[in-house]
């Protein structure tokens, strides 16, 4: 697919192209991007990484990491319980050689049928099947995006001589405006160097999963075994992931997580229905449901 505009119902397109798998080439200058990237609210560095080829050379910076070539063996785990994981091709066309485990528990009709038992417990079933000695995690609905992500990870990790690193989320082009937000300050653009450690994407050196497991906890995980590793990140790699902001997920992930993390000590950020109450009027806008979702949610787990 050649795209020659970028507007609104191009951003659909340019999604669902990403998710078919369909090569895309941008033929738009650097300046008519930037332009109609602005006016979308979006930003040039998390737009051109989906496409595989650019016309004008300014752009080329923002592409994803290209193939190059390398000797690295990496064991790729996605738990599912939903349907066949949209990166499976993408993890499996990289320049590093890979294994590609898929934990299914649900209606997935693809990988390895396993109990779910939590993010924490299942996904140590994967480490027990992973060959290699490196482990990306990932999520059935996130997409990494370029040849050369899983290379740029082994790269950074062995860079900064982490446990672990996090590639860097970006939002499908047709999120929200908050959502992009979110993302922006969760996984931070080029020039930020840090991020939390995050299973949506994450490379870790197998050996440190064998000595530590995750905790056999429903959700937060990755955060729990974070605290207690040095974490890097690794903005050069970039996977497409994103979902609405709707009020029943949020409240429920928002609610889950935060139990997790009070249990392990953190102050409750909710503590009292007094605070929700005060909290409320801040939730007013066109993020009302998901902001609703995030503070009902730790208001939940204060309880």
């Amino acid at each position: 697919m050649i795209v020659t505009a970028i507007d609104r119902p191009t951003l659909a397109r340019i999604e669902a192209a990403a998710k078919a798998g369909e090569p895309m080439r941008l033929s738009v200058s650097m300046e008519a991007v930037s332009k109609s990237a602005r006016a979308l609210g979006l930003r040039i560095d998390e737009l051109v990484p989906f496409f595989h080829a650019v016309d004008d050379p300014a752009l080329r910076p923002f592409l994803a990491p290209e193939a190059r070539g390398s000797r690295v063996a990496v064991s790729v785990v996605i738990p599912t319980h939903r349907h066949a994981p949209i990166g499976l091709d993408a993890f499996g066309l990289q320049d590093v050689e890979t294994e590609v485990i898929v934990l299914a528990n649900g209606s997935a009709d693809v990988g390895v049928r396993v109990p779910w038992e939590g993010h924490g417990a299942t996904r140590n079933r994967g480490v027990a099947l992973a060959r290699f000695p490196y482990v990306c995690f990932s999520v059935d609905d996130a997409l990494p995006l370029g040849a050369g992500f899983l290379r740029t990870m082994v790269e950074t990790l062995e860079t900064s001589g982490a446990d672990a690193v996090t590639a860097r989320q970006v939002p499908w082009p047709t999120a929200d405006p908050v959502t992009r937000l979110r993302l922006r300050t969760w996984t931070p653009p080029s020039e930020t160097t840090h991020a939390p450690l995050d299973n949506v994407c994450a490379l870790y050196r197998r050996e440190a999963l064998e000595r530590d497991p995750f905790d056999p906890v429903p959700i937060a995980e990755d955060w729990l075994w974070g605290r207690r590793h040095r974490v890097g990140y690794a903005p050069g790699a970039t996977i497409a992931h994103s979902h609405p902001r709707g009020f029943r997920d949020t409240y429920a992930r928002t609610r889950d997580i935060h139990r997790e993390r009070i249990r392990a000590g953190e102050v409750p950020r909710v503590p009292d229905a007094g605070s929700l109450l005060r909290a409320i009027p801040s939730t007013l806008g066109r993020d009302m449901p998901g902001a609703l979702g995030e503070l009902f949610g730790q208001w939940a787990a204060t309880r």
